[in-house]
Order: structure tokens, then sequence, then C-alpha cells
């Protein structure tokens, strides 16, 4: 077939324009993450994109090419990532704090990377620019991995607990009736009876861990 007879067939949207694989992806994209990944069909993908499905099949593939190139594009998104700041301490800080956003933000492809067995090409990023910030304070080996990987697991551990607050407002409160009447220090408890902040949590343990690795 000449290039030409390939530009006349190639699939266009209902008003005539063509259809590109990045315009198929970012839509399927948004449906994932505002509906979950089994909302994700080929014909509602067709449908929010104004294009038969065969246009799907003849730029990206089946809806299993569709799954991969989302986590593709997360993957891509990741390498976007860059540590910011003068001192390793603040630039090991941005990179902890754009992770945590970036989870948040994408949560449902960052599901499905998991379930396709790609977390660890999605992390490799941000752990070797940790790495090299550890690196420059003359941190290495075992003792830099405990360090990177008790970062990663506050990022990460922040994350499961803003989404399970997100899906019920109780989370992380504890009840009044539980604590003794006479515990001395009721400030204490009737803070812990107001939902967390977890950005302001986060924070917290990320300058509190950060301290700890500029100060050994």
């Amino acid at each position: 077939m000449s290039a030409a007879a390939r530009v006349r067939s190639e699939p266009v949207d209902r008003d005539g324009r063509p259809v590109t694989a990045g315009e198929i992806l970012e839509v399927a994209g948004t449906i994932v993450e505002r509906h979950g990944v089994d909302a994700l069909t080929m014909r509602r993908l067709s449908d929010d994109l104004g294009v038969a499905v065969t246009s799907i099949y003849w730029h990206v593939g089946n809806r299993d090419a569709v799954l991969d190139g989302l986590v593709d594009r997360l993957l891509d998104r990741m390498e976007t990532i860059r540590a910011v700041g003068t001192l390793p301490f603040e630039r090991m800080a941005s990179l902890a704090r754009q992770l945590r956003a970036t989870l948040l933000e994408r949560q449902h492809l960052v599901g499905l990377a998991h379930e396709r067995d790609r977390s660890p090409a999605m992390f490799l990023p941000v752990q070797q620019a940790l790495a090299a910030e550890l690196a420059s304070l003359g941190r290495g080996g075992a003792d830099a991995a405990l360090l990177l990987r008790a970062l990663q697991v506050h990022v990460i551990s922040s994350v499961l607990m803003e989404r399970s607050a997100a899906r019920n407002s109780s989370h992380g409160t504890v009840d009044l009736d539980l604590w003794p009447a006479d515990y001395p220090d009721r400030e204490l408890v009737a803070a812990l009876t107001e939902p967390a902040d977890y950005a302001t949590v986060f924070e917290f343990g990320l300058q509190s861990l950060l301290a700890t690795v500029v100060s050994d």
C-alpha cells in the first residue's frame, strides 16, 4: 500500500479528524483514573473518543494493549520527576513529595502497574535519584539502601492512609469513650478525635527522616 493510500484509509473521528495513539491513551487514562480499570471497555473508549472501535485497534491494539500503553505512560511520567533544591536534604524532600503526589493522582494506574509486575520499573527513577543524593552525603551500600527504603515506605504508607481517609471520614481518629475519663492530657485525646491531616503528617515524618540522614 502506498503512503498516500495509507493516509486516506487511516481512521478518523466523527468530525473527520485523524485520531492518534496518544489521544486514545489520554482518554483511556482519564476513564481509568475517574472510574477504575474495570470501567475501561473498548466500547466506552470508542464512545468517549467519538471513533469506531476499529480505530483503537488500528493505533494501539486490543484492551490489553491499551492497558500496557497506560502503564508505559505512567513509567514515562516517573522519569520526569527531578530533584529540586540546593542541598541534598532539600532535593530528597522534593523527590519524596513529587512521588507522593504522583501516586495519589494516578492511584488506579499505579495499581495497574503493580498488577502487571511493573512496580520495580515504576519506582526505579526516584530510587536512583535518591541514591545519588545519598551518595553525595557519603552514604552507600546497605546503609543507603535502608535509608532509601525508609523514605519509600514513608511515601507509600502516607498515600495508603490518605486514600483510606478519603473513603472513610473517621479513618485515623480515636473514639473518645475508649480513653480513660481521667487521662491527664485531654488536649491530646481531643486532637486525636479530629480527622488527621495526612499531608501535614507526611511532611512531619519526612523532615524527621531526613534530619536523621543528615545528622548521622
